[in-house]
């Protein structure tokens, strides 16, 4: 995991929205975001890849603290897992149900549909990734 600086600079240039789905096609992740989903299977249905997923719930008010830091971990957890930020405005019933509702960020890693580890209030990309590491690495 050691990306020199240019590589991750490189990385978080090229990432174009920290805070929408990124499913298979840019089209596809465009309409996701105009869609209003009922179920975490719907919002997982949309990363059908055999990477865990993780959902990341943020507050509005708190959304540009943490963007620098989200950017970075989803850069660089790219090739092991899909990183996803719903804000919980947005999706109030879907937070409130899955816990994730009254600490920004509030993280749920998914492998294979399932819920794997949770991460509450953690900005810094280091921890979270650190935090998920075991459930990211290939088998």
């Amino acid at each position: 995991m050691k990306l020199s600086i240019l590589s991750t600079i490189a990385v978080l240039a090229s990432t174009a929205e920290a805070f929408a789905p990124q499913p298979t096609s840019f089209r596809a992740a465009s309409s996701a975001l105009n869609a209003k989903y009922k179920t975490m299977d719907e919002i997982l249905a949309l990363f059908p890849e055999e990477k865990p997923v993780l959902i990341n719930f943020y507050d509005a008010t708190t959304e540009e603290a943490i963007k620098s830091d989200l950017l970075t971990t989803k850069a660089l957890l790219k090739e092991r897992a899909t990183m996803v930020s719903i804000k919980q405005q947005d999706y109030p019933e879907l937070a409130k149900l899955w816990d994730a509702d009254s600490k920004s960020p509030s993280m749920i890693l998914f492998k294979d549909g399932t819920p794997v580890k949770r991460i509450y209030g953690k900005t810094d990309y280091m921890d979270i990734i650190t935090d998920i590491s075991k459930y990211t690495q290939d088998d």
